[in-house]
């Protein structure tokens, strides 16, 4: 957790209700919308908690989940007022949350713009409603359109919407309609995501059961390369591997935070924290253990963990060349004491040759194909750490 960094550090609060759960998602989550006022509560507890402990200024805010835009607007415009009150939040701060299509009403979204948000996530993840069948989502195209179009009449400082693709049976056409549609909307931001199988959702569970064919390799990399591609042609700046804005002014200031490895607290069920120097923490993924713990007096604190130079080092390399920022040799070298040069050589002449990673002013980038291999390009950097 943010101490006395000198970075200034990020909030994340989890929301964990979700009106259903779609098939893809192994984040937490529940439709005990019953225990929504108790959570709240302990949300707010949790807080007043961690304040005591934290010294450290905020310039980022980000409500996830789960689904935030299910909670009632003054259960949202109560949260966000008391982040306020309990941190020090600079001016300026970017204050984020996650909205969905079927539960971001025009009155929810002119709310949370009045509390003080200033950037909204939407999650449309695609324009074609059999693709939203299939990825278990609730709302319909239509609903997803009416959610960006009213965003964008509130004004918030900047919209972004959530794109997945790589969705079996989906063709070139059907991810251009996806992103062309995307774009029409005027969005400040998008986030597009290859779909993934993750151990235990449903979708994983389906495809173990031989329910459907995944989309080849093959076309998966095709539509990783033409995301990038036609987003840029029309005026997007890919930053990071799975996130594209209408210039920097709309990057996600507060997303940057986990690549750039700097301090951030996490509050809610399952969130994570991070003191921006070697240890994280993480909060129970359990509701009436979160909510229990808190009444207590105590944080939510199931476990942490604290980093040995190694998995610094390793988080460095592997989270930096997840950006088009890449890994600075400067910055590398002021950490850890070690020329990056002299310690990555053979990583680093090997990847030149394979076009995965370029000299950059301060260090080495990923190229396109770089994070279209982003695993690759990092094992073989974090192979040689010592």
């Amino acid at each position: 957790m943010p101490a006395d960094s000198l970075k200034p550090g990020g909030i994340y609060i989890h929301i964990p209700f979700c009106a259903a759960r779609c098939r893809y998602c192994d984040f937490f989550s529940t439709t005990a919308f019953e225990r929504a006022d108790a959570f709240v509560d302990a949300l707010l507890r949790e807080m007043d908690l961690l304040s005591a402990r934290v010294t450290g200024a905020f310039d980022t805010v980000y409500i996830g989940g789960g689904t935030p835009s299910v909670l009632s607007p003054g259960r949202i415009a109560r949260i966000i007022g008391a982040v306020f009150e309990n941190f020090r939040i600079l001016p300026g701060a970017e204050v984020s949350v996650e909205a969905n299509p079927d539960s971001a009403s025009a009155a929810w979204l002119e709310s949370a713009r009045r509390a003080g948000v200033t950037r909204v996530s939407i999650g449309v993840q695609s324009f074609d409603n059999r693709m939203l069948a299939f990825l278990g989502r609730i709302h319909r195209a239509k609903q997803a359109k009416t959610a960006v179009a009213t965003a964008r009449s509130l004004e918030f400082d900047s919209v972004s919407l959530d794109i997945m693709y790589g969705m079996p049976g989906q063709t070139d056409d059907g991810l251009c309609k996806d992103l062309e549609t995307a774009i029409s909307l005027l969005p400040d931001h998008l986030s597009c995501y290859m779909l993934s199988y993750e151990k235990g959702t449903p979708l994983s569970r389906a495809l173990a059961s031989h329910e459907f064919a995944p989309l080849p390799d093959e076309n998966c990399r095709h539509f990783f390369e033409k995301v990038s591609r036609f987003l840029v042609d029309n005026g997007f700046y890919h930053y990071e591997i799975s996130n594209f804005a209408k210039g920097r002014g709309h990057v996600c200031r507060h997303n940057i935070k986990y690549w750039e490895r700097a301090p951030y607290a996490g509050l809610g069920p399952s969130a994570h924290s991070y003191d921006g120097k070697s240890e994280r923490r993480w909060n129970f993924s359990d509701l009436d253990s979160y909510i229990t713990t808190v009444k207590e007096g105590e944080l939510p604190v199931q476990s942490f963990e604290k980093l040995s130079v190694q998995q610094r080092m390793m988080e460095a390399v592997y989270l930096g060349f997840r950006t088009s920022a890449g890994v600075s040799a400067e910055s590398f070298r002021s950490e850890f004491g070690v020329g990056f040069d002299s310690l990555f050589l053979p990583a680093i002449e090997q990847c030149n040759r394979d076009g995965l990673l370029e000299r950059s002013d301060s260090g080495y980038t990923p190229t396109l194909r770089g994070m279209l291999f982003h695993e690759t390009l990092a094992l073989r950097f974090t192979a040689l750490i010592p």
